[in-house]
């Protein structure tokens, strides 16, 4: 069985049923592809067609209401509000369009209100408004004094009823152009629900309509059948960035293709949702043909292949792989038999002449070998040369830094010391004589780092920042010179390495040492704070300073500290000028990958 699966006659088999497979599948997806595009694009050519012609007839809706409105306020009776005319022609008007049509209405600018309408509300055609109703504070009132003209007001609830709609108002002016008032046309939601209602969509598609604030005006999915109170906002409506578009989402239940557009008249947004389903349901059924059909040609296509492979490939190779066997068995003189010139005879005689190449290039990778051999050899003997000599540069680099401190604090206080035995000051004496005794004993420590490693020293370092400060202090005070000390992300700072802190104590040392011995200054400060994962190291003095630019003055000291940091991958930049101190700006990785 395992044969059958290894035998080049299988995996060609196999591999070109996986390539047959895999191209139909790449020839469905393609056309199923095509096919909801096609699906998709007919259903937005239907969409916009809906839009465009719904968007028409509320146009036109608007566009009469508005019509209707400029020859009533243009009429003597209304602007000069002649009451049993107006009443008339208010009413009459209110009649002949009551399928959506509530009521008519003179809000002026004295605060007095004349409205007359028909249905719900109306007593002989007359409402009745609250104690202390004001036109002028109405929506619909301010509305139109804000347009200035012709326009359609936010939905809110009627003062006469207790239902939302709309109001056309247009402001009045008499025929000296004085303004008389606001006159409203009231249109509740359900007469905008009648007027979309009878609309017919294909595809079983609906059409919604919301205001500005993507609150449902009317749609036709739900039936309104009594008085709406409170708009719902559209649960979609994040999805509406433009003014017009489409987007697929659940709506009502079911996948939908909604395309939407703003209506310029109106400033709201008209929809029109299709069911997803029914736009693909085309599309599934044309490639549910189209995938039967390559299933059938699949099985005609292998079974024609699998014979020619056979005869053209299998054979051929079988044999080529027979004589590979032989040579991996041990006899190297095996060659394939040429017969033919076709592909598989190129082949047979490349094989021979790699073959033959194969011993040559044996010998000669064995010599190549021997030879690099004896350079790796060698180039092991130079880099544990180069390592010496870099751990001699280490151990000399820290014996001046480190024990050169320590003695050089046993040279001040062994000079202090003479004076306060001059002076007979016992204490200062004292004093100085533990400090020596001190100096000395950690100088040993120290010593015992230099040789060992500061990882197999016996030092624990419980708070890295106080010892510094203390440490540095105590040196200083040796040639009364006062320090300024602060730091910044203490515990970052105590939680870096070990070798790391180390070197950073050796460091300082170091450049207290210079400020001890050539410096004469009274007073130094000490910044240490760790800035997008760097130690930053801000040291200076008010001492005499020097130029370190020339020769003479830098000293090995300053090369030392130069050198150091050069070791840990950091930055140094140093100012020092004549009678201006001398400053570091030391930077330095708080990883601590030191060379």
């Amino acid at each position: 069985m395992n044969w059958i699966v290894r035998s080049i006659r299988t995996k060609l088999t196999l591999s070109i049923i996986a390539a047959v497979v895999l191209l139909l599948t790449v020839l469905l997806v393609m056309s199923y592809t095509s096919l909801k595009k096609y699906s998709l694009n007919n259903a937005l050519e239907l969409s916009e067609t809906i839009l465009n012609d719904t968007e028409s007839k509320i146009n036109r809706f608007f566009l009469e209401i508005d019509y209707l409105a400029d020859s009533l306020k243009r009429n003597s009776s209304v602007y000069n509000v002649k009451l049993d005319n107006m009443k008339e022609l208010f009413i009459s008007t209110v009649y002949a369009r009551n399928e959506y049509l509530r009521a008519i209405y003179l809000g002026t600018s004295e605060g007095e209100m004349y409205e007359w309408g028909v249905g719900e509300g109306f007593l002989d055609n007359t409402p009745t408004f609250p104690d202390g109703y004001d036109p002028r504070i109405r929506p619909w009132y301010k509305a139109a004094l804000e347009a200035e003209s012709f326009t359609v007001s936010e939905p809110y609830i009627y003062a006469s009823i207790n239902a939302l709609g709309i109001t056309c108002v247009t402001p009045v002016y008499d025929s000296t152009n004085n303004f008389v008032g606001v006159l409203g046309l009231d249109i509740m939601l359900q007469g905008l629900a009648n007027m979309i209602k009878d609309l017919q969509v294909q595809k079983q598609g609906k059409v919604i309509l919301l205001n500005q604030q993507f609150e449902i005006l009317a749609d036709q999915f739900n039936e309104y059948t009594e008085n709406i109170t409170q708009l719902r906002i559209f649960e979609n409506a994040k999805l509406i960035s433009s003014t017009e578009g489409y987007f697929i989402t659940e709506l009502e239940n079911r996948k939908m293709l909604t395309s939407y557009k703003t209506i310029e008249s109106t400033g709201g947004i008209l929809l029109v949702s299709i069911p997803y389903a029914v736009i693909m349901e085309f599309s599934n059924q044309t490639l549910a043909i189209i995938l039967l059909s390559e299933i059938f040609l699949m099985f005609i296509l292998l079974a024609s292949l699998t014979v020619l492979l056979h005869k053209i490939i299998s054979d051929p190779l079988g044999k080529m792989l027979a004589v590979m066997k032989e040579i991996e068995y041990g006899n190297i003189d095996a060659r394939i038999i040429i017969k033919g010139d076709d592909e598989f005879a190129a082949l047979g005689r490349l094989f021979n002449q790699l073959e033959d190449i194969r011993r040559e290039y044996t010998v000669s990778m064995e010599k190549e070998i021997l030879v690099r051999t004896e350079k790796i050899t060698s180039l092991q003997q130079e880099n544990t040369r180069l390592r010496i000599i870099e751990e001699k540069e280490r151990i000399f680099a820290n014996l001046h830094d480190s024990l050169g401190a320590r003695l050089t604090n046993i040279f001040i206080s062994n000079n202090v010391a003479k004076k306060a035995s001059e002076n007979n000051n016992n204490e200062m004496l004292k004093d100085m004589l533990f400090r020596i005794e001190k100096n000395v004993s950690q100088g040993i420590k120290d010593l015992k780092e230099i040789i060992f490693g500061p990882e197999l020293g016996d030092r624990i370092i419980i708070d890295f920042v106080k010892l510094i400060g203390f440490n540095i202090k105590e040196r200083l005070k040796l040639k009364s010179i006062d320090l300024k000390y602060s730091t910044h992300n203490n515990e970052e700072i105590n939680h870096l390495s070990k070798t790391l802190r180390y070197e950073i104590n050796n460091l300082l040392q170091e450049i207290i040492s210079n400020v001890l011995k050539h410096s004469e200054a009274d007073t130094a400060s000490l910044d240490i704070k760790i800035i997008d994962n760097n130690i930053l190291i801000i040291i200076s003095d008010n001492g005499i300073g020097f130029d370190y630019h020339t020769n003479e003055e830098t000293g090995f000291g300053i090369t030392s500290i130069i050198n150091r940091i050069d070791r840990l991958n950091g930055k140094v930049e140093l100012k020092s000028k004549h009678n201006k101190g001398t400053s570091f700006k030391i930077s330095i990785p708080a990883e601590g990958n030191a060379r």
